[in-house]
């Protein structure tokens, strides 16, 4: 490939960086109390009293910003990572029974004190990473002692696979799922991406033998059980025996878990793993520039079932992960369409996801254009997919100029 022929990367990457250190990163601390946060913000940062206190929103908060400080320095970027960090350890800590409550009400009480290993897995990411940029040697120990829970508690020892929901006490519940629009399901895709996400930093910023086993053990897994056979794609749900429940295709998690697999592979430092993780990566990728991204406006298509027409929405996230997972692409294959379906992703969320009058993102649009939702900041909507993108890709441009 002809390097004049690429789109230019100095202009790619300064756009990135004003967008972090101007909208999005700012616009997180507005959340802060003085013991906790503001559980949900509407899209004219209005409080949502009715909607709980999320475990994904505080530890996503805890992760974004132990990253900027590592990064960047910034004194008030440590001040609400520590922030996130007490309102995990003092309200969602379970101290009976071990890990992390799922929600809270307004007066801290738990509101749903079941225990998501999703939820789990988020909090090692972040407690590892507030780790990596303070030093602080208790993060450490949540992060080690939440990976000796999961192993114990959540792993499944007769099919393999993390379980996906807890009771309290760490009895699994009779009926699992993640999400309110969520099959239940025991065994998930989206569980098993995370805690590969989560061991993976913890086996970069503080090596075991114990933790790198367990990463090895849940990659195998992931090629083996939940890339379906013969394509490039992810099954989404699975019973305990890993039969798949339903065909749903979903792109966004398609292109995030291409980079995140690699990543997790180069992390173990094994080259057969890495060589195997790079082809799937590029074979993942393929499969959504084809199959997942709308010809019309050129952003990632959300879930939907082959024949039966695509989604009317576009979320944020999969844009998010769109654009870091093709310009992954485009690093390992120095193929230029990726870094095109990078940049033509950018271009949709400047021109439909970021609120310039009121800051941050809009949770997505339907087709005619309408938001998706009013809900601008929650319990599933926080810092971390859109502040990762820029971090990941103001590093990678820097790279490859």
């Amino acid at each position: 490939m002809k390097t004049q022929s690429l789109p230019p990367l100095r202009t790619f990457r300064q756009e990135l960086k004003t967008e972090l250190f101007e909208n999005i990163l700012p616009y997180w601390d507005r959340l802060r109390t003085t013991h906790s946060f503001i559980s949900a913000l509407d899209s004219a940062n209005q409080p949502m009293p009715e909607t709980p206190l999320g475990l994904i929103m505080v530890s996503r908060l805890l992760w974004t910003y132990s990253r900027a400080y590592s990064l960047h320095g910034k004194r008030q970027y440590r001040e609400l990572a520590d922030h996130a960090k007490h309102v995990l350890r003092m309200r969602f800590c379970d101290t009976e029974n071990g890990g992390y409550y799922w929600s809270l009400q307004h007066d801290g009480q738990p509101w749903e004190s079941k225990k998501q290993c999703y939820g789990q897995a988020f909090c090692i990411y972040a407690f590892s990473e507030h780790f990596a940029a303070t030093g602080d040697v208790d993060s450490l120990d949540r992060a080690r002692s939440l990976f000796a829970l999961l192993e114990t508690k959540a792993w499944d020892s007769k099919e393999g696979g993390y379980l996906e929901t807890f009771e309290p006490d760490w009895t699994p519940m009779q009926k699992m799922r993640l999400g309110d629009g969520d099959l239940e399901a025991p065994k998930t895709m989206n569980n098993h991406l995370h805690i590969i996400e989560a061991f993976a930093n913890l086996q970069k910023i503080s090596p075991s033998p114990e933790v790198e086993a367990a990463l090895r053990s849940v990659l195998r897994l992931t090629a083996d059980r939940i890339i379906l056979p013969d394509t490039a794609r992810f099954g989404l749900f699975y019973d305990m025996d890993w039969k798949l429940l339903d065909s749903v295709i979903s792109p966004g998690h398609d292109i995030e878990g291409s980079w995140l697999l690699f990543e997790a592979a180069e992390i173990l430092g094994d080259s057969e793993l890495e060589k195997e993780f790079k082809q799937r990566a590029l074979d993942m990728a393929d499969c959504v520039l084809q199959t997942g991204i709308d010809p019309d406006d050129h952003a990632v298509r959300d879930e939907f079932h082959e024949g039966q027409g695509y989604a009317d929405t576009k979320c944020w996230w999969p844009q998010a992960e769109g654009m870091v997972g093709f310009f992954n692409a485009y690093q390992l294959s120095g193929d230029v369409r990726y870094l095109e379906a990078s940049q033509k992703i950018w271009d949709y969320i400047k021109g439909n996801l970021i609120d310039r009058v009121n800051g941050e993102w809009l949770w997505g649009r339907h087709a005619d254009g309408r938001p998706m939702n009013n809900e601008k900041a929650g319990p599933w909507k926080s810092s971390y997919h859109n502040a990762r993108a820029c971090f990941e890709l103001m590093e990678r441009i820097q790279r490859v100029k």
